[in-house]
């Protein structure tokens, strides 16, 4: 498939959901000598996201809300996916892991996705998250191309959307 959407015969897209934390990881970290390395949370600050990754144009689409995600908001950002779908007759496949809000999306929607939009659903093996490309852009929008600063609850939102939105020119990833 992927050597399909390369070539431009079909649409592949890497779907998974992420958290981001008001503060920031921190995997090495500086502290006076003698001082264990301190860093205080901001509890209850977090903003969920939805990610769609093109892998042919490896372009990032994303959506962000605050409260938890469900199967409906799942659902909704895929429905919103396939509106997005060019009719150009090709096939659109989202791939995505085996989360339970990933099932239980009724036949109906899944159908006309199928019909109307060339949009299919493909469940990656059990425990295999390497397989899903987009984790690996949330492991570099958390952990590399974040800046090293705590976000405010005001902010927490607008600093999602400014790092996400540098996909494609202030950040990428070549996948070979």
């Amino acid at each position: 498939m992927k050597v399909a959407a390369k070539a431009g015969l079909c649409r592949l897209i890497y779907f998974d959901e992420a958290g981001f934390n008001a503060t920031a990881p921190v995997q090495y970290g500086w502290s006076k000598v003698g001082q264990p390395h301190e860093l205080l949370p901001l509890s209850r600050c977090r903003q969920s996201v939805l990610g769609a990754l093109d892998y042919g144009n490896n372009q990032l689409i994303h959506q962000s809300t605050d409260g938890r995600v469900s199967r409906e908001t799942v659902t909704k950002f895929l429905d919103q996916l396939a509106q997005r779908q060019v009719d150009d007759g090709r096939f659109c496949y989202v791939v995505l892991d085996n989360a339970a809000i990933h099932h239980g999306i009724d036949q109906e929607t899944l159908d006309r996705w199928l019909i109307q939009h060339r949009m299919v659903l493909v469940y990656l093996p059990t425990y295999s998250p390497e397989l899903n490309l987009i984790e690996i852009v949330w492991k570099h929008a958390k952990y590399y191309w974040r800046r090293f600063i705590s976000w405010t609850k005001e902010t927490m939102a607008l600093e999602v959307e400014k790092l996400l939105n540098g996909y494609g020119h202030n950040f990428q990833i070549c996948f070979s």
